[in-house]
């Protein structure tokens, strides 16, 4: 238990120097979202394009005063539920399996390595194992996409945080630093 604690202390003013700075996160964040909006965004343009030609179709019929048409367009929000639940989940799979692999097997994601940041084990600042990097980002994009306010929370935290680490950090145990992980 002592080992843990031991592990887990802040460290040294002299080696904080080395964390990530917030403002550092946020842009690598922005340019993984861009990356991650690229990849799934041909998924979600079908679905909006389909739902757009679906609406304007129910609206016309609406103004035209087609029969039956009053019950269109509560239809096309029907019909377009299970697709964007669909690529709703997609989405999260991808993300969580973009955090997870990158920051497992690179121990940085294309955005923080643009920035010049790399994710550590808070103990001794080595590489993270594959099981740390999927718990760090199924916390991180669950989170923030399921929980409410989860991203606002989290992000705040790491504004607060002696250690810069957000809530997804502390519970995998990692730090975002600006050098690249020690060898274990």
């Amino acid at each position: 238990m002592a080992t843990q604690a031991t592990q887990d202390a802040p460290a040294p003013a002299a080696a904080d120097r080395g964390l990530a700075e917030r403002w550092r996160r946020l842009l690598a964040f922005v340019i993984d979202s861009l990356v991650l909006t690229l990849v799934t965004g041909a998924l979600w343009g079908r679905l909006l394009a389909s739902f757009a030609s679906r609406m304007s179709n129910a609206v016309n019929a609406l103004a035209a005063g087609t029969p039956g048409a009053h019950g269109a367009v509560g239809r096309v929000f029907g019909n377009t539920t299970g697709p964007y639940l669909i690529v709703l989940v997609a989405t999260i799979v991808v993300a969580i399996i973009y955090y997870w692999v990158l920051t497992g097997y690179w121990g940085t994601t294309i955005g923080k390595r643009a920035l010049g940041t790399w994710v550590v084990s808070a103990g001794d600042r080595t590489r993270i194992s594959l099981p740390v990097s999927f718990l760090r980002a199924l916390i991180f994009v669950l989170g923030g996409e399921v929980v409410p306010f989860f991203f606002l929370v989290d992000n705040l935290w790491l504004v607060r945080d002696k250690r810069r680490q957000a809530l997804h950090d502390k519970a995998a145990r990692t730090l975002v630093v600006r050098n690249p992980p020690h060898r274990n």
